[in-house]
């Protein structure tokens, strides 16, 4: 997926404007919801999937460590998702959970952006979720 320079700065600056723990943390649980079989490799959670339960909060600032590393890096997020994706394949997570959260943080774009989530962010930011998907599975054979 390629970001253009116009897509970058839509992405960089919805990014800016997000309260990044908490925006991810109510993305997890939408997927957790909406997908329970995504709860699987989460035992240690103990059932507590809502946004504020600890486990998923302590996941959230995982996820927004690994989000911020790929607007950092908009033009090249497989080399900076190399390691990670490494590790997302040994613990055996499915490809497709990265792109379903991807899609779970969109809805929690359009919920808090509402009208100023217009065609033209909605669309730079679904190609960067699908970076970030395609990045995260790059090292999967």
């Amino acid at each position: 997926v390629k970001i253009t320079d116009k897509k970058a700065a839509y992405i960089t600056g919805i990014w800016s404007k997000l309260d990044k723990k908490v925006t991810t943390a109510h993305a997890l649980e939408r997927v957790f919801t909406v997908y329970p079989w995504t709860t699987r490799l989460f035992k240690s959670f103990n059932g507590h999937f809502k946004a504020g339960d600890s486990g998923v909060q302590g996941h959230a600032e995982k996820v927004v460590g690994a989000l911020d590393t790929a607007v950092l890096h908009l033009h090249d997020i497989d080399a900076g998702y190399k390691k990670l994706s490494e590790k997302h394949q040994l613990i055996g997570v499915d490809t497709q959970n990265f792109k379903l959260l991807g899609q779970a943080f969109l809805v929690e774009l359009a919920i808090l952006f509402k009208e100023g989530f217009t065609p033209e962010l909605h669309e730079a930011a679904y190609k960067f979720f699908l970076a970030v998907a395609g990045g995260l599975s790059s090292q999967y054979h």
